[in-house]
């Protein structure tokens, strides 16, 4: 399709209403493959089974020290700064991050509790799932591979 510059001087806002719709239609595209959800994973390999989100909330809140086949779990959280951390409480733990650090504090501060480690990114959530036994944690459902094994997806 060709159009002709005088067309585009006779009629600007027709061709600039069809540029912005472009626009906003790749925007809307890159928006939502960047939030593709949030991935549970384990070690690749791991014989720790599929998981509801009542049982990661357990997990990830310290209510449960074990998985469902009795292997110890050690959850990481990805840091407090990170938007993850943000979305996993909030699609996951159903609290929002405020609400989540006040609920370690008070745990630790109680004595009833220790926080889950920390990482830093998805790539350092990997490595500690890799190498630490019962390793559990999240990260951007994009950056699954086959290091991990998904146990549970929040879209």
């Amino acid at each position: 399709m060709t159009i002709k510059m005088q067309n585009i001087n006779k009629h600007p806002s027709r061709y600039l209403s069809r540029f912005m719709f472009a626009v906003i239609v790749m925007g809307v595209v890159t928006i939502s493959q960047a939030n593709a959800g949030l991935a549970v994973v384990v070690k690749a390999g791991s014989d720790i089974p599929e998981m509801s989100q009542t049982e990661v909330r357990a997990i990830f809140l310290g209510k449960s020290k074990n998985f469902a086949n009795g292997t110890a779990a050690s959850p990481s959280y990805q840091s407090e700064d990170s938007s993850k951390y943000a979305e996993f409480g909030d699609k996951v733990l159903r609290k929002s991050a405020a609400q989540l650090t006040q609920y370690w504090a008070r745990l630790v501060f109680s004595g009833k509790g220790t926080p889950p480690q920390s990482a830093a990114d998805d790539d350092a959530v990997k490595a500690f799932v890799a190498s630490t036994k019962g390793g559990i944690g999240y990260i951007d459902s994009a950056s699954v591979d086959g290091s991990v094994k998904v146990v549970f997806k929040a879209d």
